[in-house]
């Protein structure tokens, strides 16, 4: 019995001493602080490297051997406040910032409330189901075109390589939980961003305004849509509209399945005529894919995937890619990768085939 009273009396003690009282309040939350920054922050990465081969004939190269990626981050969480810093540690030397090492994420947030939560930094657009999946959980050896083109990856606009990202601050939160708690019925994300991606400062005094919000009827399955109004500033001073829009569904088990179309409007820096000042073409462009997950075993997962482009809005300027990625998982934190795709490039009457081989490891 005096071994239990014991016991309760120094929970009570211990619940006690984190309660800020008179002077003591700011004492006490900040040594709770310091706590929290010792024991919730975390260190990890991934480094992905692959071995690839195509036989496309209007390709510099046929085959490769790189290291797509190497990441180091830091996470972690104080009071109510969580934060995130990665590194992008791969890249080729030049001159622009963006070419080598940089700043992927570099963000802190407010997070209290689960309905009501606010991110500022270097952060992801709010904008489609795809974008904020890290490259090991995409399940093939590249993102779609519907993210790489209209989304900042590769953006058509000319952008630098932003991985969907930009600098803004962003609110987001989670609403109407189900009766049984296993998730909620609607999610909603808006953001205001600066337009010109990562690592670089606005160049107008307009902003990009993304987000979007989707319904959770049942649990692991969710039906978006989404918008983006905004413009980006090449370096000559040219300005580009980039009206967006996008539907979508997922759903997350051990089967999996995604689809998403994107709708785009605004002129690629390549449309621009010097000599009149005016842009050639509808300045319209789509995207879509759908994609689906088979578990074999525990370790082994079949991806399929389906992924078109139309560059200006039309068949004629559509690109298909038909995929499929064998995904093993050796170890939880080591994974191999097997990528076959066909290509059909209409507008070069083109097609060809490529494969690769990669490697995923996390730490």
């Amino acid at each position: 019995m005096n071994a239990k009273l014991n016991k309760t009396l120094m929970s009570f003690a211990v619940v006690a001493s984190l309660l800020p009282a008179g002077a003591n309040a700011q004492q006490t939350l900040m040594e709770k602080a310091k706590q929290d920054l010792i024991q919730n922050t975390t260190y990890g990465g991934c480094i992905i490297g692959k071995a690839g081969w195509n036989d496309n004939d209007a390709a510099s190269s046929n085959s490769d051997l790189a290291v797509r990626s190497i990441r180091a981050h830091i996470t972690g969480q104080v009071l109510d406040f969580g934060y995130m810093l990665q590194m992008e540690m791969s890249g080729v030397s030049g001159t622009k910032k963006e070419a080598g090492p940089h700043v992927v994420d570099a963000w802190v947030e407010w997070r209290k409330y689960k309905q009501f939560c606010i991110r500022a930094g270097q952060i992801k657009r709010a904008f489609m189901f795809e974008n904020p999946y890290h490259p090991i959980d995409i399940g093939f050896g590249s993102y779609s075109s519907a993210s790489t083109y209209l989304c900042g990856y590769s953006d058509r606009v000319g952008e630098q390589m932003s991985h969907g990202r930009d600098q803004g601050i962003m609110l987001y939160g989670d609403l109407f939980p189900a009766a049984d708690g296993s998730h909620s019925w609607l999610h909603y994300q808006a953001g205001i961003y600066n337009g010109q991606g990562v690592n670089h400062s606005d160049a107008n005094d307009r902003k990009d305004l993304i987000g979007g919000v989707y319904a959770e009827p049942v649990k692991n399955l969710l039906v978006g849509v989404f918008g983006w109004t905004g413009d980006y500033v090449t370096s000559e001073g040219l300005t580009l509209d980039r009206k967006r829009w996008s539907v979508g569904l997922k759903y997350e088990d051990r089967w999996t399945a995604r689809a998403e179309y994107v709708a785009s409007e605004g002129h690629k820096p390549t449309e621009f005529d010097a000599s009149t000042g005016t842009f050639s073409g509808e300045g319209k462009s789509d995207a879509w894919y759908a994609q689906v997950g088979v578990p074999v075993t525990d370790k082994l997962r079949v991806n399929g995937r389906w992924d078109a482009y139309r560059d200006q809005k039309t068949w004629e300027s559509m690109t298909n890619n038909y995929s499929v990625a064998l995904n093993y998982h050796l170890t939880k934190n080591l994974m191999l990768q097997a990528n076959y795709t066909y290509t059909h490039n209409r507008p070069a009457d083109n097609h060809y085939n490529s494969a690769d081989l990669e490697v995923y490891v996390k730490f």
